[in-house]
């Protein structure tokens, strides 16, 4: 049988060890660093080309489409675009068209500036890579009240995209815009330039933190028939298609 005096040993040696262990534990959570989360992200890459030809039965034009770059390398359909939610999207858009929109909004004769805005994009800006005459001398960076500064190498940091009085019109060749309903919640205008081979570049990046499938839809009036919105502006996979958001 364990004397009186030797229970009383175990017992401080158990409550002792224990006490280190329960320290050892304590001083553990409270000193190891937490492991940093890596930010989700995720790019699309959109080309615009415009000598597509286009045929239903009333329309045989070549008109410009949305392609959706795949890692491959080879152009797939824009009709439906898959992103996830709650990740940061790195969007580049490569653009062969060319020139002024003079027209912009929800219909063909409309002039609605929030479609010449960079909206749902982080910081609302966007970056334009352009390889014409006037972007290289920059010489439009000057106006002030669009927002626009000109870093070379870099692109021109745009928040706005403004009207070019020399050609009467948006410097606007088209825009990617995802809509909720009748709600914009991304709006990126893209630029060609005036060349006539186009090649202007935008990037920007955004998040859509919620899921559901929205609309996506070009807002420069570029098809045949019903002033410029027939034809590619109302056929999934050219100038219009959804989004679904995971």
């Amino acid at each position: 049988m364990v004397s009186e005096k030797a229970l009383y040993a175990i017992i401080a040696a158990v409550v002792l060890i224990g006490g280190v262990g329960i320290g050892i534990g304590y001083y553990h959570a409270i000193t190891t660093a937490p492991v940093p989360v890596t930010q989700k992200e995720t790019s699309l890459t959109l080309v615009i080309t415009p000598n597509n030809y286009f045929k239903n039965a009333t329309i045989s034009h070549r008109q410009p489409a949305f392609y959706v770059l795949e890692p491959n390398g080879t152009l797939g359909s824009s009709a439906k675009i898959v992103l996830p939610s709650h990740t940061l999207i790195s969007l580049t858009i490569i653009d062969y068209d060319s020139g002024v929109a003079t027209n912009i909004g929800p219909n063909g004769t409309a002039n609605v500036t929030s479609y010449t805005n960079f909206t749902g994009t982080v910081g609302n800006v966007g970056y334009v890579y352009n390889g014409t005459a006037q972007y290289v001398n920059g010489t439009l960076s000057g106006n002030s009240t669009n927002n626009i500064t000109i870093s070379h190498g870099a692109g021109w940091k745009v928040h706005h995209m403004p009207w070019n009085s020399t050609f009467g019109g948006w410097e606007v060749t088209h825009t990617f815009t995802i809509l909720n309903g009748t709600q914009i919640m991304l709006n990126v205008p893209s630029w060609a330039g005036n060349n006539p081979n186009g090649g202007g570049v935008t990037h920007t990046s955004f998040y859509i933190n919620q899921t559901g499938t929205f609309s996506w839809q070009c807002f420069v009036p570029c098809g045949n028939e019903l002033d410029g919105w027939g034809g590619a502006m109302a056929t999934p996979g050219w100038m219009m298609g959804v989004v679904q958001v995971d």
